[in-house]
């Protein structure tokens, strides 16, 4: 085996190491587990970290711990970036367009930010702590382990305008608000109702139907308009709410769908051979249809061809 074929034989085991497909293999289970274990860690460590009496008993530790960590997730970094030439998406173009556009895609992105503090702290003289918001950012390196997150982000961007159109319409309302509450109560409590921008923290409490009690209105029609409010909030804050609800459904129900379709299709010539099957649980894998759902209306799809009968003999 030549030097070229054996390097691309690296970079295709560890793109399967890293990336979790249906088939995975042990050794890809007990990295992604690590990984995770470590990414979970890392955020427990910048939560305690903020405690400054812990902070100053276990500073030596807290910063071998972020050393480790960061040299970890450079390495993990730079050979996603290495093997990602192998994802399907990329096989048509060269190595090169492939890593560039890897590298803007978000879950590189999140992977960057993991790793920033070590790149900041190489050229600029920074204390770490005060990049611990960007350390507490990855938790988003998980999207690459749990895959319901891919599946929430798409039902986020099929419904973005929807959502936001019913933020824009809250946004009004909490304006609206705040300006009737400061006309009505503004002379009676100066020092919560004297401006706009002072009305806005009750109109915000009382729209999403919180009520923290801190601030109320005293007039009877002060409290006619913040009754309206509330009752214009319990239903205004729970409509995005329930439009993600439906499109989740909705969008599992079409992944179903998809794969029912690709199955009814294999199985036109009455059997799913060793090739059909690989590519029916890739699909499935990338739909983030779970194993046991997929075996399931495998088996379901194959028992309904089986019981069909033929037009012409009827059995």
């Amino acid at each position: 085996m030549n030097q070229d074929k054996l390097k691309q034989t690296y970079r295709v085991k560890a793109y399967q190491l890293l990336e979790g497909h249906s088939n995975i293999s042990l050794t890809a289970k007990a990295i992604n587990l690590f990984l995770i274990v470590l990414i979970i860690s890392n955020v427990i460590a910048a939560i305690f970290e903020s405690e400054s009496s812990y902070h100053d008993k276990y500073a030596l530790q807290f910063a071998l711990f972020e050393f480790t960590s960061l040299s970890l997730f450079c390495i993990e970094y730079f050979i996603r970036l290495w093997c990602c030439v192998e994802a399907e998406e990329y096989k048509e173009i060269s190595a090169k367009k492939a890593r560039f556009r890897y590298i803007f895609t978000p879950i590189a992105l999140i992977d960057l930010i993991a790793i920033l503090p070590f790149i900041v702290a190489m050229f600029f003289s920074v204390d770490l702590r005060s990049l611990r918001l960007i350390r507490v950012l990855r938790l988003l390196k998980l999207t690459h382990y749990f895959k319901g997150f891919n599946i929430f982000i798409s039902v986020i961007t099929k419904e973005l305008k929807s959502i936001t159109a019913a933020m824009m319409v809250m946004v009004f309302l909490i304006i609206i608000a705040a300006s009737l509450m400061h006309s009505v109560e503004g002379d009676i409590q100066p020092d919560v109702f004297g401006s706009i921008l002072h009305s806005l923290w009750w109109s915000v409490v009382t729209m999403t139907t919180v009520g923290y009690g801190d601030v109320v209105p005293v007039t009877a029609f002060g409290k006619v308009i913040a009754t309206i409010i509330m009752l214009i909030g319990v239903g205004l804050v729970a409509l995005p709410a329930g439009m993600l609800a439906a499109r989740f459904g909705e969008e599992l129900r079409e992944r179903k769908e998809s794969l029912d379709i690709n199955i009814k299709d294999a199985l036109t010539d009455g059997f799913i051979d060793q090739k059909e099957y690989q590519a029916l649980a890739s699909l499935a894998d990338k739909l983030e249809i779970d194993p046991k759902d997929f075996q399931r209306s495998l088996a379901l799809l194959k028992q309904g061809k089986h019981q069909q009968k033929c037009r012409h003999c009827g059995k």
